[in-house]
């Protein structure tokens, strides 16, 4: 029997690369995400701190859309627009990437 060896330490680094352009593009459609929810943002911006609480994180787990406003949750549960149609945003933006 015969025995092959292969050196697959080229492998690690494409595999990292792969994982940097895919964190790279969620970051850019995170921030798309934030912009659509401060534009489509449907409640008065009285205090503009709803629109300021806006943002998203990209780590090893995926893109969050988030609005750290404790109140963002209730405003959003009257009907009003404060993250949840960015987070639809950007999952299908990154349907559209995938494909």
């Amino acid at each position: 029997m015969s025995r092959v060896d292969f050196d697959f330490s080229d492998v690690d680094a494409f595999i990292r690369q792969g994982k940097e352009q895919v964190m790279q593009k969620e970051a850019e459609i995170g921030a798309e995400a934030v912009e659509y929810n401060v534009r489509e943002g449907s409640y008065k911006n009285r205090t503009g701190n709803l629109r300021r609480s806006n943002g998203f994180d990209v780590d090893e787990d995926g893109l969050t859309i988030k609005n750290t406003a404790d109140y963002a949750s209730f405003v959003e549960s009257k009907g009003y627009l404060v993250a949840g149609a960015g987070a639809i945003y950007a999952e299908k933006r990154l349907r559209e990437e995938i494909q």
